[in-house]
């Protein structure tokens, strides 16, 4: 009985060892910024800290995205760990959270069951992701944007099939700096804008787009084709705009 108590805490102690002390955080680095190529080769990610903790999950500090060599999003920290998908080949593979631009995300990505165990689906939460603190948007949609967001996303990876997912966000007190004044208006503000949409492959489906501010209301649908870069997308939209007295009277 003492052996069988001795080889188990020598063993259980060899393991904590090889994942604590050798850790191979280099190649999951480079596995998670293939992963991100693959998704786009103009996306590039760089983590400036990972390590395993106890209980087992790992822990990311200030982790960057860039698009086409212009910083995107950062996250300041975020923590992952396995699910039991690791153990069955199917059902959550890992479940992580953190912080990022002065707000929270939470999620999982869960992996499909046995006859389709090709498709990975990731879902993610977001509250309180402050817009002006990400510095990507404005070289990709070409505006300065401020405000807060928070909603989900959901993405399916299902190849060969086509990539499919789902976004349902609210902004809040945003502010639109355009780069062009339009009717020598050059700022427009919303109390709230209410954005769902439908992924497929590369066409964007718009179930719902709602504005509402004190200079502007608007309501659209429609669909976007996605080009690169993405600001020569092509936009087809159908909608309602009314202008209040505030925007009329400039």
């Amino acid at each position: 009985m003492k052996k069988r108590i001795f080889y188990i805490l020598f063993f259980g102690g060899a393991t904590v060892f090889f994942l604590y002390y050798l850790f191979p955080k280099d190649n999951i680095e480079d596995y998670i910024g293939y992963q991100v190529f693959r998704v786009d080769p103009n996306l590039r990610l760089t983590i400036g800290d990972l390590g395993l903790h106890f209980p087992p999950y790992a822990k990311a500090r200030d982790t960057n995205i860039y698009y086409q060599q212009q910083p995107l999003l950062s996250v300041s920290s975020a923590r992952i760990r396995p699910g039991l998908a690791t153990l069955f080949n199917r059902g959550t593979m890992a479940v992580f959270n953190g912080r990022a631009h002065k707000g929270r995300f939470n999620g999982k990505i869960t992996r499909g069951d046995a006859s389709d165990r090709r498709s990975i689906a990731v879902s993610i939460d977001l509250a309180g992701i402050e817009l002006d603190d990400i510095s990507g948007l404005k070289s990709i949609s070409g505006l300065s944007l401020s405000g807060q967001v928070a909603g989900n996303v959901h993405f399916i990876d299902d190849r060969p099939r086509p990539d499919q997912g789902s976004v349902d966000l609210v902004f809040t007190d945003c502010t639109f700096q355009l780069a062009k004044a339009i009717f020598d208006i050059k700022t427009v503000r919303f109390n709230r804008i209410e954005m769902k949409l439908d992924i497929q492959d590369k066409t964007v489906s718009i179930r719902r787009l709602e504005m509402t501010g004190p200079q502007v209301n608007a309501t659209f649908d429609g669909h976007i084709e996605l080009r690169k870069p993405v600001i020569i997308s092509r936009l087809n939209l159908i909608g309602k705009v009314r202008l209040h007295a505030e925007f009329t009277a400039g």
